[in-house]
């Protein structure tokens, strides 16, 4: 806004105009408090900054670095047909336990209320039975009843059952093992701005940054990164992962498991990204929805090679090796030295002596909100065969 004249610019423009018309006017008149003449020129001034404020506001609202709040809103539907993504429930499992089996079967209703001892309240998703003559326990599906951040519970803090059950035993319990994931405030300006400006760059779907992009727009997503699965020879395997994080489940997450259940506590919100996929995904490709913090692993090779074999075929093969390994590990899975020298004994052509493996140094221990993976890109090789030599450490693949 700073391009527009001020209010008291435009009274000093209006009192020399009135100034060059009216030879019997003076300066001083017209700039002291109250006269008539002081009086005309600040209201003109006021209409004109009302109207220059009504421009400024239009152009600023037909701008996405600038529009802001409702304004952005018209502006990206407008153009690029995306909504803003409204504020999502947290969504866990709630587990149903009684100690003595119950008599009679009773059915939990879709739309049980349950709540946490602060409050926030949570309602079933579907409705379940819980058998005769059974204690348990009964898994149900529940989501927050209102959204937003503040809606995300720990585990273990959803108890309450607020809503009669009819048949129900006195004793019957609630509790969630695992705590809720995808709750998140509605979408900021500036990641619907992203957003909008990833549209036409991604709007030929079946790319990955088309998939990347599709995944972003589920509420609760705030990044995504696709990676396609590779066969031996280094081809597209008809098959991709994609690696989500959303911004809340990791403050929730309870370290202490071993196994790690940052996955497993998210399995909803992944569920939800993979059926967000059916109209950008190629048909027949299947997409592995992975939830965890990205970790990008680069890895240097030092390779020597069997006679007559085609050295940059043989090391590309490598590549692949350790591409296809350390992007099979699980979320809060080590990378392993020893297992990244295992995966290149396959590769027909090396041979390995179990000191191919120049970085990482030694093995790599993620969190357990953490997964490890790579890229041909990151993954290079180098010889320590002088007459079959390489270009250094570079990529003659260029991938």
């Amino acid at each position: 806004m700073g391009d527009f004249p001020t209010r008291a610019e435009l009274q000093k423009i209006g009192r020399d105009y009135m100034l060059m018309l009216n030879s019997k006017l003076t300066r001083e008149t017209i700039d002291r408090d109250g006269s008539d003449a002081n009086v005309v020129a600040a209201a003109m001034s006021a209409v004109g900054d009302e109207c220059i404020g009504q421009l400024a506001r239009v152009c600023a609202a037909l701008t996405l670095g600038v529009a802001k709040g409702r304004a952005l809103d018209k502006l990206v539907f407008d153009r690029y047909g995306l909504l803003r993504k409204p504020a999502a429930p947290g969504r866990t499992s709630i587990r149903f336990t009684t100690t003595v089996p119950a008599a009679g079967g009773f059915a939990i209703p879709a739309g049980t209320k349950l709540s946490t001892s602060d409050g926030i309240q949570f309602l079933t998703v579907v409705g379940a039975s819980y058998p005769v003559g059974s204690v348990g326990p009964v898994t149900v599906e529940v989501r927050s009843a209102a959204a937003g951040v503040n809606q995300a519970a720990a585990a273990g803090t959803i108890t309450n059952i607020v809503s009669s059950i009819v048949g129900a035993p006195a004793d019957l319990a609630a509790t969630n093992p695992l705590a809720t994931s995808g709750a998140a405030d509605e979408e900021t300006d500036d990641r619907y701005r992203d957003r909008a400006r990833a549209y036409f760059p991604t709007v030929r779907r079946g790319t990955v940054a088309a998939v990347e992009l599709q995944a972003k727009s589920v509420p609760g997503v705030i990044n995504a990164r696709c990676f396609e699965d590779l066969d031996m020879w280094g081809r597209p395997a008809k098959r991709a992962q994609l690696v989500i994080t959303d911004q809340y489940t990791d403050q929730l997450a309870n370290l202490a498991d071993v196994p790690p259940t940052y996955q497993t506590q998210s399995q909803v919100l992944a569920r939800t990204v993979f059926a967000a996929l059916y109209d950008t995904r190629p048909d027949g490709i299947y997409i592995d929805v992975i939830v965890g913090q990205l970790i990008l692993q680069p890895v240097v090779l030092a390779l020597s090679f069997q006679a007559g074999y085609n050295v940059d075929s043989v090391a590309y093969a490598a590549r692949v090796a350790v591409v296809n390994y350390i992007n099979s590990l699980d979320p809060g899975a080590k990378l392993l030295r020893e297992n990244l020298v295992d995966a290149l004994r396959y590769v027909r052509g090396l041979i390995v002596s179990g000191d191919e493996i120049l970085s990482p140094a030694g093995d790599v221990v993620p969190t357990r909100l953490e997964v490890l993976r790579t890229t041909l890109g990151l993954v290079r090789a180098s010889t320590i065969q002088p007459d079959a030599a390489l270009a250094g450490t570079s990529n003659p693949d260029a991938i």
